[in-house]
């Protein structure tokens, strides 16, 4: 095959500055929430409101500014738009990219709390008003992840179906003539520069463009700076050959029509923090973050800041853009968690229950299941264990293949939702009743909230119910010996089916032997 005509090679601006913010500023939490302990500028700086933003950035000249802040990406474009009227180059003269994927963002720690729908939703805001508001913004980087496993068609798969999305999003909520301009607010980035990348950044562009014209109609032109390349990323696509744009169309439509991609369980930032990063400002230590918190709320004006979460809600509760009144949020002394808060009880929190028909369970489980049916005899129903997701992360735990195919061999798998206390656990396993619980530990936060959660079980008469941890980051455990003790403690990463299957058939053994 006769490969497309590469996309002109698109250099990234020169030392740009990256806000990729701590992991409760991206989530959407203050630094003095309880779900922020342990996690105030642990990898990036924290960001609650325009003063912390301002002593971020430069103070002349307009530097590109790229913001890598998942969940609360609008509220830091929003941020940034209210600084830059401030100086002399003004909104008009911001330059950048805002990484924009609602989809993407749903399957990593700082997912957002309303559902999917309204994050595309909010995403298509972003976009429409970025174009209009900050004509030098480009309101939606995707980033194209590097394969794994030599799979050069999933990476594209996910970017295109995210930006697609989003520009689907954007046409419910806007007329045709403005359908054009925010689809030129698009962008995508390879991970990587070499011929490999261009050849498939060549093959996304020359789909995205047919897709653009069979979804929307004519008028999109071809864009020279569809695609950017990143040299500092690693290998990319150089070890891999892209596929045929057939075979990349099929992909989609496959991906589309199951619709969701497979969750990643290491994220990673959007863009590639430069030596100018902001991640590389030293963040105050915790409580001089709270303290300083509490100065700026009693310092702002109280009447203007009520005024504005006022207009923020009703906008949100319309279906009005929303993008207007979180820059007036902003000006008015606003925080990050306020912002949050506000549209998590405008917008709908019902997530999407995406339908996957269950699959055959693998021939090689079959000894594995007959242990788990041996041990589940003489319980009155189904093998039901509960999903304990604790601390910020929102990862959806239920959606990885271990879990998925655990549900397909029968088990009843339980999410009350993330981001809950032990307390708020203690009741879902008391409303719930599973034979055993699975505890998500997705970071050092989550191990030490499951000894309190433990506790909390143990205090209303829930601690004979026998539990197992996942261990799903990189760091040194802290505080995990002491839940060795308690339980036993896998890493996700090397967890096969099979090894799951073994361990429920021990717990609901556990179980039973400890009710007689």
């Amino acid at each position: 095959m006769t490969a497309p005509p590469s996309p002109s090679r698109r250099p990234a601006d020169a030392a740009p500055v990256v806000l990729h913010p701590d992991l409760p500023t991206r989530a959407g939490f203050d630094s003095d929430h309880p779900l922020a302990s342990g996690l105030v500028g642990r990898d990036g700086p924290a960001i609650s409101h325009l003063g912390d933003l301002e002593a971020l950035l430069p103070q002349g000249g307009a530097v590109p500014v790229v913001i890598a802040s998942d969940a609360t990406g609008p509220w830091l474009l929003a941020m940034l738009a209210a600084l830059a009227e401030r100086r002399p180059e003004g909104a008009s003269g911001l330059r950048g990219a805002l990484c924009n994927d609602a989809i993407g963002v749903r399957h990593g720690p700082a997912a957002p709390a309303w559902s999917s729908e309204a994050a595309l939703d909010l995403a298509a805001d972003t976009l429409s008003w970025s174009r209009r508001a900050l004509p030098q913004m480009r309101g939606a980087r995707l980033r194209v992840s590097a394969p794994v496993d030599g799979d050069a068609v999933a990476p594209l798969v996910n970017a295109l179906q995210s930006g697609l999305a989003l520009l689907a999003a954007t046409a419910r909520r806007e007329r045709p003539q403005h359908l054009l301009a925010a689809a030129g607010g698009i962008e995508f980035v390879m991970s990587g520069d070499t011929p490999g990348d261009r050849a498939a950044g060549a093959c996304l562009a020359q789909l995205w463009q047919a897709l653009l014209a069979e979804r929307h109609g004519a008028g999109f032109a071809p864009r020279d700076d569809l695609v950017l390349y990143l040299s500092e990323t690693g290998p990319g696509f150089s070890e891999t050959h892209p596929p045929e744009p057939h075979i990349l169309r099929a992909a989609l439509e496959r991906r589309e029509a199951k619709g969701s991609p497979e969750p990643c369980f290491a994220p990673l930032p959007c863009g590639t923090p430069s030596r100018r990063s902001a991640q590389e400002t030293a963040c105050e230590a915790e409580p001089d973050r709270r303290a300083a918190l509490a100065r700026w709320r009693q310092e702002r004006d109280g009447n203007a800041v009520q005024k504005s979460l006022l207009a923020l809600r009703e906008a949100a509760k319309r279906g009005i853009n929303v993008m207007g009144p979180s820059v007036a949020c902003a000006k008015a002394g606003v925080t990050t968690g306020e912002w949050t808060a506000v549209l998590t009880a405008a917008l709908s929190t019902r997530r999407r229950s995406d339908s996957i028909a269950p699959a055959p369970p693998p021939a090689d489980l079959a000894p594995a299941r007959e242990r788990l049916a041996q041990a589940a005899q003489g319980l009155a129903r189904p093998v039901t264990l509960m999903l304990v997701r604790l601390g910020l992360d929102a990862r959806p735990w239920i959606e990885h293949p271990v879990f998925r195919t655990a549900k397909d061999c029968g088990i009843d798998l339980r999410d009350p939702g993330a981001r809950l206390s032990p307390a708020e656990i203690t009741d879902a396993v008391l409303r719930e009743r599973p034979h055993a619980l699975l505890f998500c530990l997705g970071s050092e936060q989550s191990i030490r909230m499951a000894s309190a959660t433990l506790a909390s079980l143990r205090n209303a008469g829930l601690g004979s119910i026998p539990a197992q941890g996942y261990i799903a980051f990189d760091g040194d455990e802290v505080g995990a010996k002491e839940l060795r003790d308690v339980m036993t403690l896998r890493n996700l990463a090397k967890t096969t089916a099979y090894e799951l299957l073994e361990d429920v058939a021990r717990l609901i053994v556990s179980r039973k032997s400890t009710a007689k």
